[in-house]
């Protein structure tokens, strides 16, 4: 099965962009149907963390959550999204002389197999201006 892969070049240094996409807090400033992201776990960010994620789509209220599997600040953050529909993905940074560039892949795990063709189709768009507000957020701070 294909991974989804998008990514995005942000003329911000690495550790910025880093420290902003790994505070769950911080998403709903880039993503378009997110109305809350948190972490539901005590302590800081990291492996074995766990959060919850509630989005509108397609008119209804859904609810996510995800369990951090990887964590090494300045290079990825990865996450098992559990429910509804359960995937990995993983957030991949490296420094270009433009600053940063920000790859998010995503592969299906579990029943989610058979609908990842139907997700992909949907996702494409939809990630691409997530990226764009991403760019467009971080690059407006000073």
């Amino acid at each position: 099965m294909a991974t989804f892969t998008t990514s995005v070049v942000i003329a911000r240094p690495i550790e910025e962009v880093f420290a902003f996409l790994a505070r769950p807090e911080n998403e709903t400033n880039w993503q378009k149907d997110l109305i809350e992201s948190r972490q539901t776990s005590d302590g800081p960010m990291g492996v074995g963390a766990t959060g919850e994620d509630v989005r509108k789509s397609m008119g209804r209220r859904m609810v996510t959550s995800w369990t951090c599997t990887g964590f090494e600040p300045g290079v990825c953050f990865e996450f098992k999204v559990t429910k509804p529909m359960p995937f990995l993905a993983a957030y991949r940074f490296e420094a270009v002389p433009e600053g940063t560039r920000v790859e998010m892949t995503t592969e299906p795990s579990g029943f989610t197999r058979l609908l990842w063709p139907i997700i992909v189709r949907a996702g494409r768009k939809q990630y691409a201006a997530n990226f764009a507000a991403l760019k467009e957020v971080l690059e407006a701070q000073t």
